[in-house]
């Protein structure tokens, strides 16, 4: 099928008039009567200028002129396959469709140990790890599009679902880490560099190396002695860089080892600073990435590019696509944190930029459901500094389908916190007994925000996603009245209401839970391999025994078989508001 063809298919878009096309220096695309014009010097740009004359036709424009040209040379989204979800080899291909329609010339799959590795038959065993053929498919796929498929591996931490298993276990420095300076580590890294050279054309490759806790006080402390994790972090980066380069890779790297080594969270300070004993270790000849995705103010990311200034690697910027705090996406935040941090980046001169969608607490959100928050990146790509929120609310509700009323009711969700809080996820696992939500938020606010969500939703009947988001606005719609006012209402002996929860709101609660188990169900095994997904099995199984508990519970006491519900006899603790929480931190008190 043609690019032409393809682009105008996902948009549901047909175009009777003529279509030619001219050498640009970017992005062109005009319409004059019957007469378009589109000009390009790329596929993926080719595929943006077919995109925005498909925008511009179905909101009714019969005559326009647009000429674009990215302020940065590569572009594009890092999707999870680490965290449960395993994207198929086909659903990638539909998604490298969309990525070229916005004009991203990269994809990133972010495999920790998704990908079969010859003589090392547990690494990704029972995960869903994709074969040599399978890589190479999405590769050549990709290549057809123009967009360039990176691959992105971990050769130091990140480890843990391989090193379980105990093959690694002469190589591992604990149950997360690699152990740097023992060979058998080379020798499996560089099994690792080497299946991507089989099997991917891009001659960039991105290593990790983020977050190594604990990096030199396990195996290796009792081996080696005592010394700076940041000395033993550049040795084992040297090692594996002189691997990259035998196999002829530009590699990249996470780089907040360089602020955090000692301590994490240090990464994170507005202030931090790379300490000079770093810069005078640090490999030169690695591009570094710079990733932030919490942080909405200007002047935090200008001062960390001041702080990368300092090294003389080449620096690149990933951000974030909100993906990672629940079912649906939080384009708000993802907006509010990414609008600074590109401008920061065009400042800077910037020439990659890395869009990242994380799966944490096992991919609850559909990388395909999460278009406009890529827009975020595409439009700041072609538009600069000049781009607007119109233009992204414009490319965003065309690759989406829908209206910005539609994309910002979705993100209501989230209640316009920042991702880590995760509240909407909380509400969907909580339990109605046991309040593990740790967050002071106006629950009677949020029944009301939830009901306007509905309400937009109810003009989009037909849309692809109307039943997905509906059911989950319904439940925890629900979930927050229940939060709300049973234990208040069971305070108060209210024991009619009490016989209506257990009687009428919960068996609803519960038939609104299996029809949402169904859609997503049917919806991950459209786009992922079935490794992953057991564990929505187990969760929703135990939301559903859960509720049938609670009503059994509100029963007994409404019937006087017993005097109290213990858990409702609970004082709730207040000031929690703790964030990075997952389901089952939300569901048990005991994990």
């Amino acid at each position: 099928m043609e690019i032409k063809d393809k682009i105008f298919a996902l948009t549901n878009f047909t175009f009777s008039g003529n279509i030619f096309e001219k050498d640009f220096d970017g992005v062109y695309v005009s319409l004059s009567g019957n007469d378009a014009v589109i000009g390009y010097s790329t596929k993926v740009q080719k595929a943006r200028a077919l995109f925005l004359l498909s925008m511009k036709v179905s909101k009714g424009e019969t005559s326009f002129e647009i000429s674009e040209k990215p302020v940065f040379d590569t572009c594009g989204p890092m999707i999870d396959m680490s965290r449960g979800g395993v994207m198929k080899p086909e659903a990638v291909k539909r998604y490298i469709d969309r990525v070229a329609a916005l004009g991203l010339n990269m994809l990133m799959l972010y495999t920790e140990d998704i990908y079969e590795l010859e003589g090392y038959p547990m690494f990704g065993y029972l995960r869903g790890r994709y074969s040599h053929a399978e890589l190479k498919e999405m590769d050549d796929y990709a290549y057809e599009m123009g967009v360039e498929l990176i691959p992105c591996i971990q050769t130091l931490a990140h480890l843990s679902n391989y090193i379980k298993w105990g093959e690694a276990s002469d190589f591992a420095e604990n149950s997360f880490v690699l152990l740097p300076g023992e060979e058998k580590t080379y020798k499996f890294i560089e099994a690792e560099i080497k299946t991507m050279r089989e099997c991917f054309r891009s001659n960039r490759i991105h290593l990790g190396m983020d977050e190594a806790d604990c990096l030199g006080l396990g195996k290796y402390l009792k081996k080696h002695g005592l010394e700076k994790s940041l000395d033993i972090f550049n040795s084992h980066l040297t090692r594996v860089l002189s691997i990259a380069k035998k196999y002829g890779y530009e590699p990249m790297m996470w780089s907040d080892m360089y602020l955090g080594s000692d301590d994490p969270n240090y990464y994170y300070e507005p202030d931090a600073v790379i300490p000079d004993y770093a810069l005078a270790g640090a490999p030169k000849d690695v591009e570094m990435v710079f990733w932030d995705y919490y942080h909405d103010y200007y002047d935090y990311y200008d001062k960390k590019f001041i702080q990368y200034k300092r090294m003389p690697n080449t620096v690149c910027f990933a951000g974030g696509v909100w993906t990672w705090d629940g079912f649906v996406p939080n384009f708000e935040y993802t907006l509010r944190t990414m609008e600074p941090a590109l401008l920061c980046s065009i400042d800077h001169g910037v020439k990659t930029v890395i869009a990242t969608m994380w799966g944490n607490g096992g991919c609850e959100t559909d990388f395909f459901k999460a278009f406009d928050g890529l827009c975020v990146f595409s439009e700041f790509c072609y538009k600069g500094k000049k781009c607007t929120h119109e233009d992204i609310y414009a490319a965003a509700c065309h690759i989406i389908g829908a209206g910005s009323d539609y994309i910002d009711a979705v993100s209501a969700f989230h209640l316009g916190h920042m991702g880590a809080d995760a509240i909407g996820r909380g509400l969907f696992y909580c339990d109605p007994l046991i309040n593990l939500l740790c967050w002071d938020i106006d629950y009677k606010e949020t029944v009301s925000v939830y009901q306007n969500s509905l309400s937009v939703l109810s003009k989009y009947r037909d849309h692809e996603c109307n039943r997905y988001y509906t059911l989950i606005f319904e439940i925890v719609k629900i979930k927050a009245d229940l939060v709300l006012n049973l234990q208040k209402e069971y305070k108060a002996g209210n024991k009619d209401y009490m016989l209506n929860i257990a009687n009428n709101v919960i068996p609803d609660l519960k038939e609104k839970y299996k029809e949402f188990y169904k859609v997503f169900s049917d919806n991950w095994h459209r786009n992922y391999k079935p490794f992953g997904f057991e564990v929505y099995a187990q969760r929703f199984g135990g939301i559903d025994i859960r509720l049938d508990y609670a009503a059994d519970r509100i029963r007994e006491y409404c019937n006087n078989e017993r005097k109290v519900i213990e858990e409702l006899e609970e004082t709730i603790a207040t000031g929690l508001n703790k964030p990075w929480r997952y389901a089952p931190s939300y569901m048990t008190t005991i994990l």
